[in-house]
């Protein structure tokens, strides 16, 4: 939602939530998701599996490349020796592996786009839902995403109380996920 949305959106909602609470005092707070999802066990360990899944399939793609690399390597230096017909069907047989490694690596990356949603998504309900706990009990009017915020004092900020709620929630499942794989040296 762009800037100007969210102002006009606040512009509407907020008188129509002071009149509907006419005594009542408004208490506003803000919660900083991409903090909060830094800081929450279970989404380190989400994030831990996903490097892992990226890294081997990087791995596989490098491997891949490597070898179509030294394949065209190897047809370039032959290919004066090549009769046409076989110097054709060579390019077209390297062409195609090429389009299949750019292929693979569209795959994998819309892989990887769904395994982040399918790793995230839980959380977010799950904080989501945090927050929608503490704002009935502290009696907050709303509770703003820190993403759209220009200033707001830290006395609003939600983000600790949310990320202690979700880690004592959720300790079983942050450690019982995958091991958490080491990063490989780099050559």
């Amino acid at each position: 939602m762009s800037f100007r949305r969210l102002l006009v959106a606040l512009a509407a909602v907020i008188p129509l939530t002071l009149s509907a609470t006419a005594n009542a005092e408004a208490k506003i707070g803000y919660v900083n998701f991409q903090k909060a999802l830094a800081e929450l066990d279970e989404a380190k360990a989400a994030k831990s599996r996903l490097e892992a899944v990226k890294e081997q399939k990087q791995k596989e793609l490098d491997k891949a490349q490597d070898s179509l690399k030294k394949d065209q390597e190897t047809f370039q230096k032959q290919a004066a020796t090549m009769t046409e017909q076989a110097r054709v069907e060579k390019g077209e047989a390297l062409q195609k592996r090429f389009l299949e490694l750019q292929q693979s690596f569209e795959k994998g990356r819309a892989e990887l786009t769904q395994k982040e949603n399918d790793e995230f998504q839980p959380i977010v309900q799950k904080m989501r839902a945090i927050i929608t706990s503490i704002a009935q009990k502290e009696q907050f009017t709303m509770v703003f995403d820190a993403g759209g915020i220009a200033y707001a004092p830290d006395s609003l900020d939600l983000t600790p109380q949310l990320v202690r709620l979700y880690n004592d929630q959720n300790k079983a499942k942050a450690s019982s996920g995958a091991p958490v794989a080491t990063p490989a040296k780099k050559k």
